[in-house]
Protein backbone atom coordinates (compact mmCIF):
# COMPACT_ATOMS: atom_id res chain seq x y z
CA UNK A 1 0.00 0.00 0.00
CA UNK A 2 2.83 2.40 0.86
CA UNK A 3 4.38 1.74 -2.54
CA UNK A 4 1.06 2.62 -4.17
CA UNK A 5 0.93 5.89 -2.23
CA UNK A 6 4.50 6.64 -3.26
CA UNK A 7 3.65 6.13 -6.93
CA UNK A 8 0.67 8.47 -6.71
CA UNK A 9 2.61 11.17 -4.89
CA UNK A 10 5.56 10.81 -7.26
CA UNK A 11 3.25 10.94 -10.27
CA UNK A 12 1.75 14.24 -9.10
CA UNK A 13 5.26 15.62 -8.62
CA UNK A 14 6.21 14.44 -12.10
CA UNK A 15 3.14 16.09 -13.59
CA UNK A 16 3.87 19.40 -11.90
CA UNK A 17 7.08 19.62 -13.91
CA UNK A 18 5.94 17.83 -17.11
CA UNK A 19 4.03 20.85 -18.39
CA UNK A 20 4.80 20.71 -22.12
CA UNK A 21 6.47 18.09 -24.31
CA UNK A 22 9.87 19.76 -23.89
CA UNK A 23 9.54 20.03 -20.12
CA UNK A 24 8.30 16.42 -19.98
CA UNK A 25 11.48 15.20 -21.66
CA UNK A 26 13.60 17.33 -19.33
CA UNK A 27 11.81 15.77 -16.34
CA UNK A 28 12.37 12.23 -17.65
CA UNK A 29 16.04 12.99 -18.28
CA UNK A 30 16.49 14.04 -14.66
CA UNK A 31 14.95 10.77 -13.51
CA UNK A 32 17.08 8.63 -15.84
CA UNK A 33 20.25 10.52 -14.88
CA UNK A 34 19.48 9.82 -11.23
CA UNK A 35 19.03 6.12 -12.04
CA UNK A 36 22.46 5.87 -13.69
CA UNK A 37 21.43 5.95 -17.35
CA UNK A 38 24.06 7.19 -19.80
CA UNK A 39 23.12 9.75 -22.46
CA UNK A 40 23.95 8.89 -26.08
CA UNK A 41 24.46 11.23 -29.02
CA UNK A 42 23.19 10.39 -32.51
CA UNK A 43 26.25 12.12 -34.01
CA UNK A 44 28.73 9.85 -32.24
CA UNK A 45 29.45 6.10 -32.49
CA UNK A 46 27.86 3.94 -29.81
CA UNK A 47 29.71 1.28 -27.84
CA UNK A 48 27.04 -0.41 -25.78
CA UNK A 49 27.72 -2.74 -22.87
CA UNK A 50 25.82 -5.68 -21.46
CA UNK A 51 23.68 -4.56 -18.48
CA UNK A 52 24.00 -1.02 -19.82
CA UNK A 53 21.36 1.70 -19.31
CA UNK A 54 21.08 4.41 -21.96
CA UNK A 55 18.91 7.18 -23.30
CA UNK A 56 18.97 9.73 -26.10
CA UNK A 57 17.02 12.84 -27.03
CA UNK A 58 17.52 13.41 -30.76
CA UNK A 59 15.03 16.27 -30.49
CA UNK A 60 14.03 18.24 -27.38
CA UNK A 61 10.45 16.92 -27.17
CA UNK A 62 11.09 13.19 -27.62
CA UNK A 63 13.19 10.61 -25.81
CA UNK A 64 14.18 6.98 -26.22
CA UNK A 65 15.55 5.06 -23.26
CA UNK A 66 16.70 1.44 -23.14
CA UNK A 67 18.46 -1.17 -21.07
CA UNK A 68 20.51 -4.13 -22.31
CA UNK A 69 20.38 -7.62 -20.83
CA UNK A 70 23.20 -9.12 -18.79
CA UNK A 71 23.61 -12.42 -20.68
CA UNK A 72 26.69 -12.89 -22.85
CA UNK A 73 24.54 -13.32 -25.94
CA UNK A 74 21.33 -11.39 -26.55
CA UNK A 75 19.03 -13.80 -28.31
CA UNK A 76 15.69 -12.18 -27.52
CA UNK A 77 14.01 -9.34 -29.39
CA UNK A 78 13.40 -5.76 -28.30
CA UNK A 79 10.50 -5.06 -25.93
CA UNK A 80 9.20 -1.53 -26.50
CA UNK A 81 6.60 0.62 -24.77
CA UNK A 82 5.66 3.68 -26.82
CA UNK A 83 3.73 6.74 -25.62
CA UNK A 84 3.51 10.42 -26.58
CA UNK A 85 4.70 13.55 -24.80
CA UNK A 86 2.34 16.18 -26.23
CA UNK A 87 -1.13 17.25 -25.07
CA UNK A 88 -3.86 19.40 -26.64
CA UNK A 89 -3.70 23.09 -25.79
CA UNK A 90 -2.56 26.43 -27.17
CA UNK A 91 0.63 27.80 -28.66
CA UNK A 92 1.51 31.49 -28.37
CA UNK A 93 1.85 33.28 -31.72
CA UNK A 94 4.66 35.73 -32.61
CA UNK A 95 4.03 39.37 -31.56
CA UNK A 96 1.19 38.13 -29.36
CA UNK A 97 0.24 41.21 -27.32
CA UNK A 98 -3.32 42.47 -27.79
CA UNK A 99 -4.22 45.63 -25.82
CA UNK A 100 -7.83 46.41 -24.98
CA UNK A 101 -8.16 49.43 -22.67
CA UNK A 102 -5.00 48.41 -20.85
CA UNK A 103 -6.04 44.76 -20.49
CA UNK A 104 -3.25 42.83 -22.19
CA UNK A 105 -4.13 39.46 -23.70
CA UNK A 106 -2.09 37.08 -25.85
CA UNK A 107 -2.83 35.89 -29.37
CA UNK A 108 -2.75 32.06 -29.44
CA UNK A 109 -3.45 29.21 -31.84
CA UNK A 110 -4.98 25.86 -31.05
CA UNK A 111 -2.73 22.79 -30.81
CA UNK A 112 -4.52 19.50 -31.35
CA UNK A 113 -8.11 19.07 -30.19
CA UNK A 114 -8.65 20.56 -26.72
CA UNK A 115 -12.14 20.81 -25.21
CA UNK A 116 -12.21 24.60 -25.40
CA UNK A 117 -14.74 25.45 -22.69
CA UNK A 118 -12.68 23.65 -20.03
CA UNK A 119 -9.91 26.25 -20.43
CA UNK A 120 -12.02 29.11 -19.11
CA UNK A 121 -11.41 30.42 -15.59
CA UNK A 122 -8.42 28.14 -14.94
CA UNK A 123 -5.02 29.24 -13.62
CA UNK A 124 -2.71 28.97 -16.63
CA UNK A 125 1.01 29.32 -17.19
CA UNK A 126 3.60 29.36 -19.97
CA UNK A 127 6.43 26.94 -20.79
CA UNK A 128 8.52 25.91 -23.78
CA UNK A 129 11.79 27.04 -25.28
CA UNK A 130 13.42 30.08 -26.86
CA UNK A 131 16.19 30.51 -29.42
CA UNK A 132 18.89 33.02 -28.51
CA UNK A 133 21.59 34.62 -30.64
CA UNK A 134 24.88 32.69 -30.80
CA UNK A 135 28.23 32.82 -32.57
CA UNK A 136 27.20 29.94 -34.89
CA UNK A 137 24.69 31.16 -37.46
CA UNK A 138 22.99 27.80 -37.99
CA UNK A 139 23.08 26.82 -34.32
CA UNK A 140 21.33 29.39 -32.12
CA UNK A 141 21.42 28.76 -28.39
CA UNK A 142 18.22 27.12 -27.14
CA UNK A 143 16.93 27.71 -23.60
CA UNK A 144 14.08 25.79 -21.94
CA UNK A 145 11.92 27.72 -19.52
CA UNK A 146 8.77 27.30 -17.46
CA UNK A 147 7.17 30.11 -15.47
CA UNK A 148 5.70 27.54 -13.04
CA UNK A 149 3.17 30.06 -11.73
CA UNK A 150 -0.32 31.10 -12.88
CA UNK A 151 0.37 34.21 -14.96
CA UNK A 152 -2.56 33.73 -17.37
CA UNK A 153 -6.32 33.20 -17.22
CA UNK A 154 -9.12 33.09 -19.81
CA UNK A 155 -12.17 34.65 -18.10
CA UNK A 156 -15.65 33.56 -19.11
CA UNK A 157 -18.14 36.14 -20.30
CA UNK A 158 -20.81 36.64 -17.63
CA UNK A 159 -24.07 34.81 -18.26
CA UNK A 160 -25.88 38.18 -18.16
CA UNK A 161 -24.05 39.10 -21.37
CA UNK A 162 -24.26 35.62 -22.90
CA UNK A 163 -27.72 34.26 -22.09
CA UNK A 164 -27.38 31.26 -24.42
CA UNK A 165 -24.13 29.98 -22.92
CA UNK A 166 -25.79 26.98 -21.24
CA UNK A 167 -27.52 25.99 -24.47
CA UNK A 168 -24.25 25.45 -26.29
CA UNK A 169 -22.38 28.27 -27.97
CA UNK A 170 -19.61 27.92 -30.55
CA UNK A 171 -16.26 29.12 -29.22
CA UNK A 172 -13.94 31.00 -31.56
CA UNK A 173 -10.29 30.59 -30.62
CA UNK A 174 -9.13 33.81 -32.27
CA UNK A 175 -11.58 35.98 -30.34
CA UNK A 176 -12.54 34.17 -27.15
CA UNK A 177 -9.50 32.14 -26.14
CA UNK A 178 -6.99 34.97 -25.75
CA UNK A 179 -5.57 34.51 -22.23
CA UNK A 180 -5.32 37.60 -20.03
CA UNK A 181 -1.71 38.31 -19.05
CA UNK A 182 -1.78 41.62 -17.17
CA UNK A 183 -3.36 45.03 -16.69
CA UNK A 184 -1.09 47.80 -17.90
CA UNK A 185 -0.50 50.97 -15.97
CA UNK A 186 -0.23 54.24 -17.86
CA UNK A 187 3.56 54.32 -18.38
CA UNK A 188 3.88 50.66 -19.39
CA UNK A 189 4.43 49.75 -23.04
CA UNK A 190 2.39 46.90 -24.48
CA UNK A 191 4.77 45.93 -27.30
CA UNK A 192 7.12 43.08 -26.38
CA UNK A 193 5.68 42.81 -22.86
CA UNK A 194 5.85 39.00 -22.97
CA UNK A 195 9.30 39.15 -24.53
CA UNK A 196 10.54 41.19 -21.58
CA UNK A 197 9.07 38.67 -19.13
CA UNK A 198 10.72 35.79 -21.00
CA UNK A 199 14.08 37.59 -21.18
CA UNK A 200 14.02 38.20 -17.43
CA UNK A 201 13.02 34.59 -16.72
CA UNK A 202 15.75 33.20 -19.01
CA UNK A 203 18.41 35.66 -17.85
CA UNK A 204 19.17 36.96 -21.34
CA UNK A 205 18.95 40.30 -23.12
CA UNK A 206 15.66 40.92 -24.90
CA UNK A 207 17.41 41.82 -28.17
CA UNK A 208 19.20 38.46 -28.17
CA UNK A 209 15.96 36.44 -28.32
CA UNK A 210 15.37 35.43 -31.94
CA UNK A 211 12.27 33.27 -31.64
CA UNK A 212 10.02 31.63 -29.05
CA UNK A 213 8.17 28.30 -29.01
CA UNK A 214 5.92 28.76 -25.99
CA UNK A 215 2.78 26.94 -24.95
CA UNK A 216 -0.05 27.66 -22.53
CA UNK A 217 -0.73 24.97 -19.94
CA UNK A 218 -3.05 24.42 -16.99
CA UNK A 219 -1.05 25.02 -13.82
CA UNK A 220 -3.40 23.15 -11.49
CA UNK A 221 -1.93 20.10 -9.77
CA UNK A 222 -3.20 16.54 -9.75
CA UNK A 223 -5.34 15.16 -6.94
CA UNK A 224 -7.27 12.10 -5.83
CA UNK A 225 -11.05 12.49 -6.02
CA UNK A 226 -14.08 10.34 -5.21
CA UNK A 227 -15.61 9.21 -1.92
CA UNK A 228 -12.90 6.53 -1.64
CA UNK A 229 -10.24 8.51 -3.50
CA UNK A 230 -10.53 5.98 -6.27
CA UNK A 231 -10.01 8.41 -9.17
CA UNK A 232 -7.13 10.60 -10.32
CA UNK A 233 -7.98 14.07 -11.64
CA UNK A 234 -5.07 15.80 -13.33
CA UNK A 235 -4.11 17.83 -16.40
CA UNK A 236 -2.41 15.95 -19.27
CA UNK A 237 -3.30 12.40 -18.21
CA UNK A 238 -3.46 11.76 -21.96
CA UNK A 239 -0.77 10.64 -22.42
CA UNK A 240 1.64 11.45 -19.61
CA UNK A 241 0.10 8.82 -17.34
CA UNK A 242 1.39 6.19 -19.76
CA UNK A 243 4.73 8.00 -20.15
CA UNK A 244 5.17 7.90 -16.38
CA UNK A 245 4.09 4.26 -16.10
CA UNK A 246 6.52 3.18 -18.83
CA UNK A 247 9.36 5.21 -17.32
CA UNK A 248 8.76 3.65 -13.90
CA UNK A 249 8.66 0.19 -15.40
CA UNK A 250 11.95 0.71 -17.24
CA UNK A 251 13.90 1.98 -14.25
CA UNK A 252 12.32 -0.55 -11.91
CA UNK A 253 13.05 -3.73 -13.89
CA UNK A 254 16.07 -5.79 -14.91
CA UNK A 255 16.41 -8.38 -17.62
CA UNK A 256 18.94 -11.06 -18.55
CA UNK A 257 18.31 -11.07 -22.27
CA UNK A 258 17.32 -8.74 -25.08
CA UNK A 259 16.66 -5.00 -24.94
CA UNK A 260 13.96 -3.12 -23.03
CA UNK A 261 12.99 0.23 -24.49
CA UNK A 262 10.66 3.19 -23.98
CA UNK A 263 9.93 5.47 -26.95
CA UNK A 264 8.31 8.76 -26.04
CA UNK A 265 7.33 10.51 -29.27
CA UNK A 266 5.97 14.00 -29.87
CA UNK A 267 3.15 15.48 -31.98
CA UNK A 268 0.70 12.58 -31.71
CA UNK A 269 -2.11 15.08 -31.15
CA UNK A 270 -1.54 16.61 -34.59
CA UNK A 271 -0.91 13.44 -36.59
CA UNK A 272 2.69 12.49 -35.70
CA UNK A 273 3.99 13.62 -39.10
CA UNK A 274 7.18 15.25 -37.80
CA UNK A 275 10.77 14.13 -37.42
CA UNK A 276 10.15 13.63 -33.69
CA UNK A 277 6.79 11.94 -34.23
CA UNK A 278 5.87 8.29 -34.68
CA UNK A 279 5.27 8.79 -38.42
CA UNK A 280 9.02 8.96 -39.14
CA UNK A 281 11.99 6.64 -39.62
CA UNK A 282 13.58 7.78 -36.35
CA UNK A 283 12.75 4.73 -34.23
CA UNK A 284 13.91 2.26 -36.89
CA UNK A 285 17.15 4.26 -37.20
CA UNK A 286 17.71 4.05 -33.44
CA UNK A 287 17.09 0.30 -33.44
CA UNK A 288 19.71 -0.11 -36.16
CA UNK A 289 22.18 2.00 -34.16
CA UNK A 290 21.63 -0.27 -31.15
CA UNK A 291 22.29 -3.34 -33.30
CA UNK A 292 25.51 -1.80 -34.60
CA UNK A 293 26.57 -0.67 -31.12
CA UNK A 294 26.31 -4.17 -29.65
CA UNK A 295 28.40 -5.91 -32.33
CA UNK A 296 31.38 -7.54 -30.63
CA UNK A 297 29.70 -7.43 -27.22
CA UNK A 298 26.68 -9.49 -28.14
CA UNK A 299 27.09 -11.05 -31.55
CA UNK A 300 23.65 -12.59 -31.54
CA UNK A 301 21.77 -9.33 -30.92
CA UNK A 302 18.46 -10.04 -32.68
CA UNK A 303 18.33 -8.25 -35.98
CA UNK A 304 15.14 -10.14 -36.70
CA UNK A 305 12.39 -7.62 -36.19
CA UNK A 306 9.81 -10.36 -35.86
CA UNK A 307 11.19 -11.25 -32.42
CA UNK A 308 10.28 -7.81 -31.06
CA UNK A 309 7.05 -6.62 -29.43
CA UNK A 310 5.61 -3.12 -28.99
CA UNK A 311 3.03 -1.96 -26.45
CA UNK A 312 1.57 1.28 -27.78
CA UNK A 313 0.19 2.95 -24.65
CA UNK A 314 -2.33 5.78 -24.99
CA UNK A 315 -5.56 6.72 -23.23
CA UNK A 316 -8.75 4.74 -23.90
CA UNK A 317 -12.34 5.98 -23.67
CA UNK A 318 -13.98 4.74 -20.49
CA UNK A 319 -17.71 4.40 -19.95
CA UNK A 320 -19.20 7.77 -18.97
CA UNK A 321 -22.11 7.26 -16.53
CA UNK A 322 -24.10 10.08 -18.15
CA UNK A 323 -23.42 9.06 -21.76
CA UNK A 324 -23.46 5.29 -21.81
CA UNK A 325 -24.89 5.29 -25.34
CA UNK A 326 -21.63 6.74 -26.70
CA UNK A 327 -19.74 3.49 -26.09
CA UNK A 328 -19.98 0.22 -27.94
CA UNK A 329 -22.85 -1.90 -26.62
CA UNK A 330 -20.66 -4.85 -25.56
CA UNK A 331 -17.09 -3.49 -25.30
CA UNK A 332 -17.17 -0.58 -22.86
CA UNK A 333 -14.26 -0.35 -20.40
CA UNK A 334 -15.08 0.93 -16.92
CA UNK A 335 -12.54 2.82 -14.83
CA UNK A 336 -10.75 0.76 -12.16
CA UNK A 337 -11.68 -2.54 -13.79
CA UNK A 338 -8.53 -3.09 -15.79
CA UNK A 339 -6.36 -1.62 -18.54
CA UNK A 340 -8.07 -1.56 -21.94
CA UNK A 341 -6.91 -3.35 -25.08
CA UNK A 342 -7.85 -1.12 -28.04
CA UNK A 343 -9.20 -2.91 -31.10
CA UNK A 344 -10.26 -1.64 -34.52
CA UNK A 345 -11.26 -3.57 -37.63
CA UNK A 346 -10.09 -0.73 -39.88
CA UNK A 347 -6.67 -0.81 -38.16
CA UNK A 348 -6.81 2.64 -36.58
CA UNK A 349 -5.34 0.59 -33.73
CA UNK A 350 -2.56 -1.90 -34.47
CA UNK A 351 -3.83 -4.69 -32.20
CA UNK A 352 -4.18 -8.07 -33.93
CA UNK A 353 -5.44 -11.40 -32.68
CA UNK A 354 -2.00 -12.71 -31.67
CA UNK A 355 -0.90 -9.47 -30.00
CA UNK A 356 -4.24 -9.15 -28.20
CA UNK A 357 -3.86 -12.70 -26.91
CA UNK A 358 -0.24 -12.03 -25.94
CA UNK A 359 -1.25 -8.99 -23.89
CA UNK A 360 -4.02 -10.97 -22.20
CA UNK A 361 -1.43 -13.57 -21.17
CA UNK A 362 0.83 -10.78 -19.95
CA UNK A 363 -1.96 -9.46 -17.71
CA UNK A 364 -2.59 -13.01 -16.48
CA UNK A 365 1.10 -13.35 -15.66
CA UNK A 366 0.92 -10.09 -13.67
CA UNK A 367 -2.29 -11.27 -11.97
CA UNK A 368 -4.19 -8.18 -13.14
CA UNK A 369 -7.40 -7.55 -15.02
CA UNK A 370 -7.86 -6.26 -18.56
CA UNK A 371 -10.78 -5.05 -20.68
CA UNK A 372 -11.37 -4.56 -24.39
CA UNK A 373 -12.33 -1.35 -26.15
CA UNK A 374 -13.90 -1.05 -29.58
CA UNK A 375 -15.39 2.18 -30.93
CA UNK A 376 -19.15 2.58 -31.29
CA UNK A 377 -19.89 1.45 -34.86
CA UNK A 378 -21.43 4.83 -35.74
CA UNK A 379 -18.72 6.91 -34.08
CA UNK A 380 -15.23 6.15 -35.41
CA UNK A 381 -12.41 7.19 -33.09
CA UNK A 382 -8.95 8.56 -33.73
CA UNK A 383 -5.61 6.92 -34.40
CA UNK A 384 -2.66 6.47 -32.10
CA UNK A 385 1.00 5.46 -32.23
CA UNK A 386 0.69 1.73 -32.95
CA UNK A 387 -0.20 1.75 -36.66
CA UNK A 388 2.42 4.41 -37.40
CA UNK A 389 5.25 2.60 -35.62
CA UNK A 390 4.48 -0.67 -37.42
CA UNK A 391 4.52 1.24 -40.71
CA UNK A 392 8.30 1.72 -40.38
CA UNK A 393 9.21 -1.21 -38.11
CA UNK A 394 7.06 -4.27 -38.95
CA UNK A 395 6.87 -5.56 -35.40
CA UNK A 396 4.09 -7.13 -33.33
CA UNK A 397 2.09 -4.26 -31.78
CA UNK A 398 -0.79 -4.05 -29.33
CA UNK A 399 -2.57 -0.77 -28.54
CA UNK A 400 -3.63 -0.37 -24.91
CA UNK A 401 -4.44 2.38 -22.42
CA UNK A 402 -6.05 3.30 -19.13
CA UNK A 403 -9.82 3.94 -19.47
CA UNK A 404 -10.38 7.70 -19.10
CA UNK A 405 -13.12 10.28 -18.88
CA UNK A 406 -12.90 13.92 -20.03
CA UNK A 407 -10.17 13.12 -22.56
CA UNK A 408 -8.67 16.38 -23.94
CA UNK A 409 -10.14 18.46 -21.12
CA UNK A 410 -7.82 20.68 -19.06
CA UNK A 411 -8.37 18.13 -16.28
CA UNK A 412 -8.83 14.50 -17.24
CA UNK A 413 -9.94 11.57 -15.09
CA UNK A 414 -8.69 8.00 -14.72
CA UNK A 415 -9.02 5.19 -12.22
CA UNK A 416 -6.30 5.07 -9.58
CA UNK A 417 -6.15 1.27 -9.67
CA UNK A 418 -5.87 1.17 -13.48
CA UNK A 419 -2.94 3.57 -13.33
CA UNK A 420 -1.14 1.52 -10.69
CA UNK A 421 -1.90 -1.69 -12.58
CA UNK A 422 -0.39 -0.27 -15.76
CA UNK A 423 2.94 0.24 -14.00
CA UNK A 424 2.92 -3.38 -12.81
CA UNK A 425 1.90 -4.77 -16.21
CA UNK A 426 4.64 -2.80 -17.96
CA UNK A 427 7.20 -3.97 -15.39
CA UNK A 428 6.09 -7.57 -15.91
CA UNK A 429 6.49 -7.09 -19.66
CA UNK A 430 10.07 -5.85 -19.28
CA UNK A 431 10.99 -8.69 -16.90
CA UNK A 432 9.61 -11.57 -18.99
CA UNK A 433 12.15 -14.40 -19.31
CA UNK A 434 10.89 -17.06 -21.69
Amino acid sequence: MDNFRNHISDFFGFMKNATTAVQTVDTIRERLDAEGFMELNMNEPWKLNLSGKYYLTPYPSMLVGFTIGSDQYLTKGVKIIAAHTDSPGFRIKPSPEVNSEGMLTLNVERYGGPILNTWFDRPLSIAGRIAVRSDEVLKPKVIHLDFQRPILIIPNLAIHMNHEVNKGVEIKVQKEMQPLLTQLIEDEIKDNYLLDLVAEKAGVAREDILDMDLNVYCSEEGMLVGAKEEFISCPRIDDLSMVYAAMEALVGSKQKDGVNMVAFMDNEEIGSMTKQGADSVLLSTILERIRMGTVGKAQQFPGQVMDSFVISADGAHGLHPNYGEKNDITNKPVMNKGIAIKISGNRSYASEVETIAAFQQLCDRAGLRYQKFVNHSDQPGGKTLGPLLSKYVPVHVVDVGVPMLAMHSTRELMGKQDFLDSIEIFRTFFQLEE
